[in-house]
């Protein structure tokens, strides 16, 4: 999902869904279920309404998705002429990390991590064609690796960053400050939780008796249930297209 906040020192972008392209951003608009997903198109009506020159917060927790998709968003970051900063909540993972090194200025917290590695897709053919998607996902990681070579702290090797995609590493904040030219700060207070059942307790109408605030709360449950999982299935499908 992306959240456009505007105020008079800057405006924040929070990117919290998975990656797609256009076309499955409509697709999921007509399901109704848009807030699981980032897409190009939607992001850029949403900085159309943001002064370029206005300062730029994105914050990010995702787990990555279209190659295509996340390097057209990491690119109109990096063009707002305003001054640009990029903070990972959660995780930043695949090619949310180049949209996280997109911005001018980088944070992540001690307890946040970054994940990369190597590009991934789904393809039928002949031998040809296989052989085809290998050099293109090689191509593919060729620019992702020099997204990393360009963010990396002097002594950083190319040789170091390819066998870090290669192995699939997970960074925490500080081990990401090791390799890359990030701000680490303070660890964030993790909570787990499922949901969040005062939000739902808080959204049954006055004047119910308990058995029937049970009811409401139990149809409301089942309702997301099934939301969610046309979501879960929905996301498998476009990332199993997609090659995530």
């Amino acid at each position: 999902m992306i959240d456009i906040r505007n105020n008079a020192e800057g405006a924040e972008i929070h990117i919290n869904g998975d990656i797609i392209d256009d076309m499955d951003g409509e697709f999921v608009k007509a399901w109704g279920i848009e807030s699981a997903f980032d897409w190009p198109d939607n992001i850029r009506k949403q900085l159309d309404q943001i002064d370029t020159n206005m300062p730029l917060t994105v914050y990010i927790n995702s787990d990555g998705g279209s190659v295509q998709a996340g390097v057209a968003i990491a690119n109109m970051i990096a063009n707002h002429k305003g001054p640009t900063t990029s903070v990972v909540e959660g995780w930043a993972c695949s090619i949310a990390t180049e949209i996280f090194f997109a911005a001018k200025e980088r944070k992540i917290p001690a307890n946040s991590y970054l994940m990369i590695h190597k590009p991934s897709c789904v393809v039928s053919g002949n031998s040809d064609d296989l052989l085809k998607a290998a050099e293109t996902l090689d191509t593919m990681q060729d620019g992702i690796e020099a997204v990393y070579r360009n963010a990396a702290r002097q002594g950083v090797t190319a040789e170091q960053i390819h066998d870090m995609v290669n192995n699939t590493t997970w960074l925490t904040g500080e081990a990401a400050a090791k390799y890359f030219k990030v701000d680490v700060l303070k660890p964030t207070q993790a909570v787990a939780k499922f949901g969040s059942a005062k939000s739902l307790l808080d959204s049954i109408p006055t004047g119910l008796s308990l058995v029937d605030a049970k009811e409401a709360m139990a149809r409301k449950l089942e309702t997301m249930k099934k939301k969610q999982e046309q979501t879960d299935y929905i996301k498998a499908a476009l990332m199993a297209a997609e090659g995530v």
